[in-house]
């Protein structure tokens, strides 16, 4: 059952769309969901503290992250 009061992250083509690399944007995920479990203020309203990794898709969806894509390899990159 879906909570109406938390913020949802959305359609995954949708998150695609803004990062581009289905890699990067797991990592920047994960990173991200790491600082608010560590306590970082997450940047969206209504966020719940127990889902760290939706508030972190979720703050990726509404562009409040800041992303350097200049170090990222190339999406078509099949290293590693």
């Amino acid at each position: 059952m879906k909570d109406a009061s938390s913020p949802s992250f959305g359609n995954i083509d949708r998150l695609l769309e803004e990062i581009g690399n289905k890699y990067l944007l797991v990592n920047v995920a994960r990173v991200r969901a790491q600082q608010l479990v560590n306590g970082i203020e997450p940047l969206i309203e209504g966020a719940n503290p127990e889902k760290a990794v939706t508030t972190a898709f979720s703050e990726i969806r509404t562009g409040k992250l800041d992303i350097d894509m200049e170090n990222a390899p190339p999406a078509n990159d099949r290293r590693g």
